[in-house]
Formats: structure tokens, sequence, C-alpha cells
């Protein structure tokens, strides 16, 4: 498959990710999200209502007397407790990273437990085996693990035994629920932001798909010579599949979660440590921003630092997407040697041109070469119609569109990777007329000596 057709497949897996269904939330506000969504979770689990219609679970166990307490509480303190005072995750955590768990569900007290259930409409005495927390523990992902899936049966079996037994008990049937209220405390925006759909969307959007400054190194099908000398572990992307590139780069301990900043995905490309491929990025360019931006949100997540909807990153206004045209500027002077170049392309329209840029692209200058020279990021207003079209098709429209240049003398970004190159930085603007071919031998090439100050050109 050709590079152009793996980045085009990449992108229809970012539509894929932002459609992934919804999966099973234990909060009263993460349900209006998925309704508001229209979307819900498989449920690959035995459904929750065979007990209210069969008068036993599913694996042939008897319910509890209803009129034996000590059977109830039994049920209770045998396989309640156990999910509440357990080290391991419960099934919740396979499609939240944090924000939701079973455990929040549960208290020392049977009573309180059930009456707190039952004050949130968790529980339904009319129709036990119907009870809302037995439907979302019953929700599954569409590839659920086996290790998860049966946790998850566990679960249900466990909470269905017990919830059909103590909905007929009098006693806790009159018992009124202490405190808060049980279970998600965090709001629906939150619960929504620490799922791992939405996670994997932003891994693909800010990291999937600039893999291609990577691939040479790290990718299966390009890097067979690295693999013979260095072993399997250099290969951290899987082909076609950003999940399980994601899976690595977090099992191989590439983000650091305490401390995203050190994180070995940046610190590597950045040559801020050893690394064998050379430099791939520029600390405060746009792919050290992009992998920056989800490394830091990532690390928040995993560690439950969001409380509030305000706390959350605010989306990125402008999508980018990597593409196989590339830019070159000959007779680039060698006194901005390793300076970062940025030029922003905008599009002659019948009005003049664009407001916003359709491309960008950023990079060291080579100043020994007197050259600049890099593969340009389409760019568009996120929810406009250019942004789909880019998304489906990686190219730029022929015609004349104007270059303006911005150079980083100051090392402004490397002080401030958050900072962006503005008119302070800006070094002169010229007219590219291209048809854009694509690929590494077929640049639009741009003598820099050609630049002109700012005119009324100005976007």
């Amino acid at each position: 498959m050709s590079h152009s057709l793996r980045v085009k497949s990449a992108v229809g897996l970012l539509f894929a990710a932002m459609a992934v269904s919804a999966v099973g939330c234990l909060s009263d506000e993460a349900v209006d999200i998925e309704e508001s969504l229209g979307v819900s979770g498989s449920d690959q689990s035995a459904q929750p209502d065979e007990v209210a219609a069969t008068g036993s679970a599913p694996n042939g166990e008897t319910p509890a007397n209803p009129n034996d307490e000590s059977a109830t509480l039994a049920l209770f303190k045998k396989r309640i407790l156990p999910i509440m005072q357990s080290d391991k995750p419960s099934s919740c955590a396979e499609c939240h990273l944090s924000g939701v768990d079973l455990k929040d569900y549960i208290r020392a007290d049977q009573k309180q437990t059930f009456a707190a259930l039952r004050e949130r409409g968790m529980i339904d005495v009319e129709n036990p085996g119907d009870s809302k927390i037995l439907r979302f523990i019953a929700r599954a992902p569409e590839k659920s693990s086996l290790i998860s899936a049966k946790v998850r049966q566990e679960e249900l079996d466990a909470f269905r035994a017990w919830i059909v037994a103590a909905a007929k008990d009098p006693e806790l049937l009159d018992a009124t629920a202490d405190g808060d209220l049980i279970g998600a405390q965090l709001s629906k925006e939150v619960i929504r932001h620490a799922r791992k759909d939405r996670v994997l969307q932003s891994f693909i959007e800010n990291v999937w798909l600039e893999r291609g400054r990577c691939a040479a190194c790290h990718s299966p099908d390009r890097n067979k010579k690295h693999v013979q000398e260095h072993g399997e572990q250099v290969s951290w992307i899987t082909l076609g599949d950003p999940q399980a590139t994601l899976d690595y780069i977090v099992d191989a301990e590439l983000i650091d979660v305490e401390n995203p900043d050190q994180s070995l995905l940046l610190l590597k490309p950045t040559l801020q440590v050893e690394h064998g491929g050379g430099q791939k990025m520029v600390i405060g360019d746009r792919t050290y921003k992009q992998f920056r931006r989800f490394i830091d949100d990532y690390a928040a997540v995993v560690n439950g630092r969001y409380q509030s909807a305000a706390e959350l990153p605010e989306p990125v206004a402008e999508i980018s997407v990597a593409a196989e045209m590339w830019l070159k500027f000959t007779n680039v002077p060698e006194t901005f040697d390793k300076q970062l170049l940025q030029v922003d392309l905008y599009r002659e329209t019948d009005a003049g041109w664009s407001k916003d840029r359709w491309a960008s692209a950023d990079r060291l200058i080579f100043g020994k070469g007197m050259l600049w020279q890099q593969q340009l990021s389409l760019t568009a207003p996120r929810s406009s119609k250019r942004a789909d079209e880019i998304r489906e098709r990686l190219a730029l429209p022929p015609g004349r569109y104007l270059a303006r240049v911005y150079i980083d003398r100051e090392g402004r970004l490397q002080k401030n990777p958050t900072a962006f190159l503005g008119d302070e930085n800006f070094v002169g603007q010229a007219v590219i007329d291209s048809r854009w071919p694509t690929g590494y031998g077929r640049m639009t090439t741009v003598d820099f000596r050609t630049l002109k100050s700012p005119t009324s050109d100005r976007p």
C-alpha cells in the first residue's frame, strides 16, 4: 500500500473512532450524553431481566430466600463487598480511563448500598431483574476482551442475585440512605472526556496522523534493518491499528503520566535524549504541540485530574492532516541556520486571499545548504466543509496561493512550546502558482530571495 493510501486510511480510522459506539456508564449524567449522541453500547452479556423472567440466575443459581435476611446479607458480603474491596479494576475500566468505577456504587453497609442505589434510580424494586445498574453493567464495547467479559459477567451475576433477593426484604425496602449520592460525582462532560473512544480519537488526530515522521524506523513495513539491529521493540507502530499503537506506547512507558513533558515520545524525536533516528520535531513546532496536547491530556485523564468541565482543554479550532505535497525554499540565508521556519498558505479566491490558511509547514532551516523543505499539512477550521473534504482527499487544489513566512529568530517556541509565531516573526511573503504534485521528488520550489514585505495582499 502506498504512503498516501495509508494516510487516507488513517483519516478514515479517525472517523471510525469518532463513531465508536458509546459504552456503559454508571452515572445518570453519562447516560444523558449517550442519549444525546443517539448511540448506545452493545450488550454482549446475559440480559439482566433473565432473573425477573425465570426466577433464577442464568447459571442455575437459586436466588436467596427473600424471608431469610441472613441469606441476603450473606450474598452481599460474599459477592458485592469483594468488588468494592478488590485492588483490581472493575469492568468499567474497559471503557473509562477514570471517572467511573463500579466500586463507587457500593457502600460497606448493605442497607446503605441498597437504599442509595434505589434513591438514585439504579434499582427497580418492582422489576429488580431490569434494574438500571444491571443494564449498565451488562453493556460492553463491540470488541471486549475475554478477561473483561468474564469480569463483567461475574459482576452482573453478583448484583443480579443480590438485588433480586434484596428487593423482597422488607427491612431493606424501608431503609433510607445517608450522606451523598452514591456513584460517580463528576459532570457528564468530564466522564465523557475520560472515555477510551474519545481518547483514541484524540490520539489519532494528534499523533497517529503524524506517524510518517517516525515510520522509517518504527513501522514494521519499513524498518527491517532497524529490527535486525535493535530487536522487535523498535516497531511501536502497528500497521492500520491506532488502538494497538496507543496500547504499545502506554505499555512501553513512552508516555510519562507523572511528568508528561519528560515522555520519551517527546524527548527522543526532539533529541533531548539519544535517538538513533535523528531529530524529527522541534520543541514548539506544530507536531510537537500536537504530541504534547495528547500526552498532557492523557496524563490528566489517567490521573483523574479533571474535576469539572471548566478544567477540560478547549477543542482546537483548526484540524490538520499531513499530506504528501512538499514545499522547498532555496537560497535561504545561512544566518538562519537551525532556526524554525513556518510557512502558511492562503488560497486565492474571487474576493482575494482566503481568511483561513489552507496549508502549513514548519521545520528547521539547513543553513549550510541554504535550504528549507518540508511536507505540507492541510488545514481547515474544525467544523467547516473543507475540513470534511481534506479528510476525504489529501490534496490542495491547483492555483495561486499566498505563502506567508515566519522565522523564530529568538527561539521563542523553545522557551514557550505553547506559543505561536506572529507578526514579530514575519519575514516576508510570496505568491506561489502550483499544481501541488505529491512526492518527495516533485517539490514545489520557491526562491527565498523573492519574498516581499507585507502589502495589501495580507489576508
